[in-house]
């Protein structure tokens, strides 16, 4: 055999696979005699073929079996390799197989197609992603949202600073200071601080004292008439230490987690005049303050419940006072003013120096009424006159005149005015007669009847 069909039939051998070399690259062969490992892929280099491994990046995974290479993302879909793009299959031997959708966090749309991709994209422009689920670490602000929508039916944990919906309330909840949490729209609060030296307890009513910073000062309240009911603020809704923080005091609304144990449900509270900073639900009475504060809604030792509304009506201001001595003139037609001894019963109003002055401690509108009782000395006729003056001068058209001729009998004359006075003004009685032998006179009680004074007057204010 010649040497050039021994070299044919050689070629053609090693071609067809018997023997042992290794058809090169410009022979369109590998260049190589590696069998590659289940999932490593021959790759030329320029000059030949050399076997890799197919290595995942950041969120991908390979997962590499013979006869297959699998790219894992999320796991949720499978995506092969086609002649129109990525579609939906299920990998089979030999394809390339994308697994699951590239999620936005890393670099993709989280999509499965193009339609979707684009939708996502626009309602990532415009703020309209539905599939969020939570947002942190947030430092700017969110401007012209159109609307939030709260969820309706989450429970959430209050904090500091935290905006939730309250499915119980109806309402939005926001967490504040010392782990309050206001319901909004159905409480309100004052800003207060304390400097009172302890702690003033959740539950507690308090007054005005003050002032401080952007805030009012705050002290437990007795309402038993000394301090004006104007003074009253509302129910410390947490324990408040004096520590120089400013805390909340409900001005309207529930507050919780108080002994209300004393009290049944829809009972009306008071401000107590002999507890200072306690509800009591019994009425007071003059001269004690009577202030409606709240309304008891839970009854329990602990963790009782009280809607707060106070309903503040400023102390009007009364007297009745008496004039118990006998008082006559010295001249005929000559003014003296009539003196007052006691005062029997009052809130306020107070006898003046000189005693015939009434006094009275805030502007108002006051009722004036005085029956005075007159004896005459003989059977002669007399004339009295008896007026009303405030601040010493007389008060126009407020006269009355008696006649009396009755020897050693009694008279009454009562005399009606209303008088519209400013703080500290003060009224004063005035008399004259036509007669000396006449007397404003009290009478002493007998085994059978009191004493009749010569002038009871009641003064009442009418209007703050």
């Amino acid at each position: 055999m010649s040497r050039e069909w021994y070299r044919f039939f050689y070629n053609l051998y090693e071609t067809a696979g018997a023997g042992e070399g290794i058809v090169p690259v410009s022979r369109g062969g590998t260049g190589t005699n590696v069998i590659p490992a289940a999932g490593r892929l021959l790759i030329g280099n320029g000059a030949g073929y050399s076997v890799n491994p197919l290595i995942g990046g950041a969120g991908i995974t390979v997962l590499n079996a013979p006869g297959n290479i699998t790219l894992v993302n999320d796991g949720v879909t499978s995506f092969s390799t086609g002649t129109t793009g990525l579609t939906p299959s299920t990998a089979t031997t030999g394809d390339v197989t994308l697994a699951g959708t590239l999620v936005v966090a890393n670099g993709g749309t989280g999509a499965t197609d193009a339609a979707g991709a684009r939708a996502n994209l626009s309602a990532a422009v415009l703020g309209l992603n539905d599939d969020i689920t939570s947002m942190t670490a947030l430092t700017g602000g969110v401007e012209t949202p159109t609307y939030i929508q709260m969820d309706v039916t989450a429970t959430e944990t209050p904090a500091a600073g935290k905006f939730a919906y309250n499915p119980t309330d109806q309402t939005l909840d926001l967490g504040m200071d010392y782990g309050v949490v206001q319901q909004i729209g159905q409480e309100q609060y004052a800003r207060v601080g304390n400097t009172t030296g302890v702690t003033i307890p959740n539950g507690t009513v308090v007054g005005f004292a003050g002032a401080t910073t952007d805030a009012l000062l705050v002290e437990p309240y007795l309402a038993n008439g000394v301090q004006s009911s104007l003074y009253i603020l509302g129910v410390m809704t947490h324990d408040l230490p004096d520590s120089g923080q400013k805390g909340y005091c409900t001005t309207f609304g529930f507050v919780r987690g108080l002994d209300t144990s004393a009290f049944a449900v829809g009972d009306v509270l008071y401000a107590s005049p002999t507890v200072t900073g306690a509800f009591t639900n019994v009425k007071p009475t003059a001269p004690d303050n009577v202030i409606v504060l709240a309304a008891c809604i839970v009854s329990d030792a602990t963790d009782g419940v009280v809607f707060v509304r106070p309903t503040i009506e400023q102390v009007r201001y009364y007297a009745v006072i008496l004039k118990t001595t006998n008082q006559s003139p010295l001249v005929i037609n000559t003014e003296y003013l009539l003196t007052f001894d006691s005062i029997q019963l009052g809130n306020g109003v107070t006898i003046g120096t000189p005693t015939s002055r009434i006094v009275v401690p805030e502007s108002g509108l006051y009722q004036f009424d005085a029956p005075v009782q007159l004896t005459s000395g003989n059977s002669s006729t007399k004339n009295v006159w008896i007026w009303f003056k405030k601040n010493g001068v007389v008060i126009p058209n407020s006269a009355r005149l008696v006649t009396t001729d009755i020897n050693n009998g009694y008279i009454p004359i009562t005399l009606n005015q209303t008088i519209s006075l400013a703080a500290n003004d003060y009224v004063e009685m005035a008399f004259a007669a036509d007669d000396t032998n006449v007397t404003v006179s009290t009478v002493a009680a007998t085994a059978f009847a009191p004493a009749a004074p010569a002038i009871v007057l009641s003064v009442t204010q009418v209007q703050q």
